[in-house]
């Protein structure tokens, strides 16, 4: 077991450029594991009112939504797929589900693409 620590940034490209470094040690047999979470909003997480909670589980659907279409959508080629998640930012609630400096439960995904 080796365990590596996430580039700073939080950018999805870098984290790729990792995972593609380490894909000759996959062809090898080697398992390679992300430890995350696809939605990470404190705000929401903790927060006292329903009304709040509600926003936040919605928020939460609609990136997990997009996020596992992303990741299984058999129409989409290997560089399609890395494209799309890159820009995640860009997704349906992305910066709810991950506020500013807050996706780094999300970075160890695209280590594992």
């Amino acid at each position: 077991v080796v365990a590596l620590s996430l580039r700073a940034g939080q950018r999805a490209d870098d984290q790729v450029a990792i995972g593609k470094a380490l894909a000759p040690l996959r062809d090898q047999g080697v398992l390679i594991i992300g430890s995350g979470a696809s939605f990470h909003n404190f705000k929401y997480f903790f927060a006292r009112d329903a009304e709040a909670r509600s926003r936040g589980q919605s928020h939460a659907q609609a990136f997990d939504q997009w996020l596992r279409s992303s990741v299984t959508d058999t129409d989409l080629s290997p560089d399609e797929r890395i494209r799309r998640l890159c820009a995640w930012e860009t997704a349906p609630s992305a910066r709810e589900a991950h506020p500013p400096r807050g996706a780094e439960h999300l970075m160890p995904l695209f280590v594992c693409l």
